[in-house]
């Protein structure tokens, strides 16, 4: 794979701007998986850290095995109070840490997420963990390429940590030392620096612009494949390249010709979104109807149909987009749209994606007026104090709902499970 291009306005080689020398140093406070510094899932990533700042791990032990001498090894009540202080920021690299990191509020929070590890992958609490930890994440770093495509899709500023190339994408100055980064280490760098200095991300499409070369390589030297054609057609999709169509179609013909009996649903479908987002809602409804596979789907898709022929062209556009899991664009769409049509759509999409706070906030008096509205509030509600650290009114909401939902009472083993993990994270218990 060839060199990805400098980002804009920046040299391939990375030095530290005047605006840093001039203010103290970040602090990166580390919140780590278990097993000790060998378990940590992106030492070079802290690497990077250290040369931007001080960097901080959270354990219960004082001598920690293995860790870099440039790191400081603190406890979890000196991490809380670390991160009262200014530049400093939470770097969570396990999903469990949950409560404990989301209660502190920090200023800025970065996401390292790691893949799971034993019954982690079939565990409910691993992905709702996740969902939730992205919710108040402001950058999330993953080895996954599939997680980051669907990060990418729900609008949440995320770097994919991996790449075919090792070579060295450019350098970063340390004293008098040039480091070596390699072409993921540069995009995190850039999006780190950007969201320190509060500035527009410039990386998302550079990085999907590298990754969709790499695909359309990858497809010219082994030929039109299933898979191939349709990531290259997401990351085309990602970028609004019009090649999206043709990649898609290519992905589809394949899946049809490899016997996939989903391949309406998991490929076709996709091409009503293509459609949507360049305006061409007639095109993106009749692809939906073509896709509709059961009488709900149907039900909707005639209902989508009625609203475009009223003149909700943009409410419409939006729900092809979220039903493709496209909720970044839909809900840029809503914001500019507004009226409670668009309210009530952006509730949906923040629940779906773990965005409590965001979802609490678009509740409205009127919205709560039987008994099933009035047992979601309490439960959303529950969620929302539970992530601020108010664990005994989280549990008390969760608790006026349980006789009428069971769900309640699983909210309330979560939280058990939660404070459990934590303890296990920081070594406390095996």
């Amino acid at each position: 794979m060839e060199n990805p291009a400098p980002l804009p306005d920046s040299a391939p080689e990375v030095g530290p701007d005047e605006a840093t020398t001039a203010q103290p140093p970040v602090r990166y406070v580390l919140f780590p998986r278990k097993g000790g510094w060998s378990s940590f899932p992106y030492p070079d990533i802290a690497a990077l850290l250290s040369i931007e700042g001080d960097v901080y791990y959270v354990s219960s032990l004082t001598q920690t095995e293995d860790v870099p001498s440039v790191i400081t090894v603190i406890s979890l009540p000196e991490a809380e109070q670390l991160l009262l202080e200014p530049r400093t920021v939470a770097v969570v690299t396990h999903p469990y840490w949950l409560m404990a990191t989301a209660s502190l509020e920090p200023d800025l929070c970065i996401v390292l997420l790691p893949e799971p590890a034993g019954d982690e992958a079939t565990s409910p609490l691993w992905e709702s963990s996740i969902s939730k930890l992205v919710g108040i994440a402001d950058l999330v770093g993953t080895s996954s390429e599939t997680r980051y495509m669907k990060l990418l899709f729900q609008g949440v500023r995320a770097v994919w940590l991996g790449g075919e190339d090792p070579t060295p994408a450019g350098t970063m100055q340390k004293d008098d030392l040039e480091v070596p980064l390699r072409d993921y280490e540069l995009f995190f760098l850039h999006a780190l620096r950007q969201i320190l200095s509060g500035t527009l991300d410039s990386v998302t499409l550079l990085q999907c612009s590298v990754r969709a070369d790499f695909y359309r390589q990858l497809r010219s030297k082994a030929g039109a494949h299933e898979t191939i054609s349709f990531l290259l057609a997401a990351y085309e999709y990602l970028l609004e390249d019009p090649r999206a169509i043709h990649s898609l179609q290519e992905a589809f013909t394949h899946a049809v010709m490899n016997g996939r009996s989903d391949c309406v649903v998991s490929h076709y479908r996709f091409l009503s979104a293509i459609h949507a987002r360049a305006g061409k809602l007639e095109d993106a409804l009749l692809v939906y109807g073509i896709s509709a596979s059961d009488e709900q789907e149907r039900h909707h898709y005639e209902q989508l149909c009625r609203w475009l022929e009223a003149g909700e062209d943009q409410l419409v556009r939006a729900e092809l987009l979220r039903i493709n899991d496209d909720y970044g664009n839909a809900l840029r769409i809503l914001d500019e749209l507004g009226g409670e049509t668009a309210r009530h759509w952006k509730f949906r999409i923040y629940q779906e994606t773990g965005r409590v706070e965001e979802a609490l906030a678009l509740v409205h008096a009127i919205d709560i007026q039987d008994d099933a509205s009035r047992r979601d509030y309490q439960q959303l509600s529950g969620s929302a104090l539970a992530l601020r650290g108010e664990r005994h009114g989280a549990v008390r909401h969760f608790l006026e709902t349980a006789l009428e939902d069971e769900d309640a009472l699983a909210r309330i083993v979560e939280l058990e499970l939660l404070d459990h993990a934590v303890q296990q994270l920081l070594g406390e218990v095996p």
